[in-house]
């Protein structure tokens, strides 16, 4: 019987991350964990995530900004691609992503590296939907998402999006009926950005907390 990675051979999984550089990542997070502290849980929800991800699809690739020369992601190399992100805006640097990762596979998905509760049973539920959908996300709490997945990707739908609000899945959503796609999404989930979110998450998952 094949394990869903290979079942899944037309899926590339794209993880957006950051460098981690202490003082640079989780900054929110730094009163209460100090740079290092915060530095060191991005680097664990990354592996996380990486992890997960390996287990829901056979390519995998790891998009980090704003370079990619770092001992971390070096010693990531040696099993997956790194590529570094193209574009000033956020929006500019996902439309790159997902336009290159559909050159070349018929189902992309784009995930982030905030939301560690995504697990394997959800990545393989958002590549499912694209059997159905031109597009599938997964929103979080704060009104943004943690996860975009496509099948013909066109960057109108981040048109107008205003970013760093609470209003940016809404805007997907106007621009995805303005421009008649399809899409579904998941059950909403939350990102970990606030101590209020680290707390969160030292009770759902307390292997990624432990020690900082």
């Amino acid at each position: 019987m094949m394990s869903k990675s290979e079942q899944n051979r037309d899926t590339l999984i794209q993880i957006f991350t950051r460098m981690p550089i202490e003082g640079e990542v989780k900054t929110r997070l730094i009163p209460e964990l100090g740079a290092q502290g915060s530095c060191e849980l991005h680097k664990r929800m990354t592996l996380h995530t990486l992890q997960v991800a390996t287990h829901a699809a056979p390519a995998v690739q790891i998009w980090c900004t704003p370079d990619i020369n770092h001992p971390f992601l070096a010693n990531l190399s040696q099993a997956h691609e790194i590529k570094i992100q193209i574009g000033e805006s956020l929006a500019d640097r996902m439309s790159c992503s997902l336009t290159d990762g559909l050159e070349k596979y018929k189902k992309v998905i784009l995930v982030g590296c905030d939301c560690p509760v995504i697990d394997e049973a959800t990545l393989v539920r958002a590549i499912s939907i694209l059997d159905q959908h031109n597009y599938v996300f997964i929103p979080v709490e704060d009104g943004g998402f943690a996860l975009i997945g496509s099948v013909l990707f066109s960057p109108q739908i981040f048109q107008n999006v205003p970013w760093n609000s609470n209003l940016v899945m809404s805007q997907i959503r106007e621009n995805l009926k303005k421009f008649h796609y399809s899409w579904a999404e998941l059950p909403t989930l939350w990102d970990v950005d606030e101590f209020v979110d680290y707390k969160r998450l030292s009770l759902h998952m307390p292997h990624l907390t432990r020690g900082l």
